[in-house]
């Protein structure tokens, strides 16, 4: 996985402060909430783009995660303000691949990580195509001619 660290690709945004439930005995954030914190920007994603995983989940589709990688470049810490960036770089006919910035509280990129995600029918469980009309909100809402395709 190469790191881009080109925000201005990076069309959503989100902000939290960590928890205490997340951070090890030093006060670092733990590497496995990193996983947690990749599904809340994605779903805040979806979610500005008016896609909500229950219409997806109500159509007959499912997203199942097939690859997560992370790069971790420096720690989160407890009580920190994070922020986390998302976008779709690559679109194959049933997958989306997302890429997420996690920034501490200083600004600074802690995480760079992306993730494969695969498009399902749910009552066979095989990868289905995915809906066009999910493909049209992506598409519209990314920064134009950043997510790489093979259909």
């Amino acid at each position: 996985m190469r790191p881009i660290y080109e925000p201005e690709l990076f069309t959503f945004q989100a902000s939290w402060r960590t928890r205490f439930y997340e951070a090890d005995l030093q006060g670092v954030i733990h590497h496995s909430e990193i996983i947690r914190y990749l599904e809340i920007g994605r779903v805040e994603y979806w979610r500005k783009l008016g896609i909500g995983y229950q219409d997806f989940l109500d159509s007959g589709f499912q997203y199942v995660v097939a690859r997560v990688e992370c790069n971790y470049l420096k720690p989160l810490h407890f009580d920190a303000t994070i922020a986390i960036k998302v976008r779709v770089s690559h679109q194959t006919r049933t997958s989306l691949t997302y890429e997420y910035l996690i920034f501490d509280q200083a600004g600074e990129c802690a995480i760079y990580a992306s993730t494969v995600l695969v498009c399902l029918k749910s009552d066979t469980q095989r990868p289905h195509a995915l809906p066009d009309e999910y493909l049209r909100r992506i598409e519209d809402y990314e920064v134009a001619g950043s997510i790489t395709k093979k259909r």
